[in-house]
């Protein structure tokens, strides 16, 4: 009888007895506690980085396409910048050479901010047009707006240079207008683009 108080006590000593009817003795010991996550803890897993938006570029440079708004500037990391006009519906003179019958002539101004350290070669400076239906639009040169020889010589660091630009767009169902503008080989062309007023 006292060795079977004696197993009995050791068993409830142990904890063999619980009320929740477990049972189970030493192999039965409760679980270490293990933090649970919960509204205020946060996970461990890493929170996942939104992708930059748009709204992150620095403002004039290209959009998704690749192609600004006239009036808007194309920025490039050395300094240099570019700008293009909307454009300007206009009469061209009889002296005036790549206008034809039925077709609208306009001018754009474009500008050239030399923001780098060095002089910029304007003679570098190739300025194209397309209409909406994806069409060439031919240069057009004339007296009366001044449409010459457009940018010339060289821009001086910290300087700027406007020139117009003339060109003749053929007839056809869209009224818009596609600029492209590259200066120099080291820079990629920039794109404006909108409609014809």
């Amino acid at each position: 009888m006292v060795l079977v108080f004696g197993v009995v006590g050791i068993l409830a000593a142990a904890g063999a007895f619980e009320e929740d009817g477990r049972g189970g003795g030493a192999t039965d010991s409760p679980a270490p506690s293990v933090p649970r996550a919960s509204a205020s803890t946060p996970s461990a897993a890493p929170t996942p980085r939104t992708p930059p938006t748009s709204a992150g570029r620095t403002p004039g440079t290209p959009s998704a396409a690749g192609v600004l708004a006239f009036g808007a500037t194309q920025r490039y990391e050395d300094g240099v910048e570019v700008t293009v006009s909307a454009p300007d519906r206009f009469t061209p003179s009889e002296a005036a050479a790549g206008h034809r019958t039925g077709y609208t002539a306009v001018t754009v101004q474009v500008t050239v901010r030399n923001g780098s350290d060095e002089r910029l070669e304007l003679a570098l400076v190739q300025v194209s047009a397309r209409d909406g239906d994806g069409r060439e639009a031919t240069r057009i040169f004339d007296v009366g707006p001044e449409l010459g020889s457009g940018l010339t010589g060289a821009l001086l660091p910290g300087r700027k240079a406007v020139a117009a630009y003339g060109f003749d767009v053929p007839p056809g169902k869209g009224a818009a207008l596609d600029v492209e503008v590259r200066i120099g080989f080291e820079r990629p062309s920039a794109f404006w683009s909108g409609t014809i007023p």
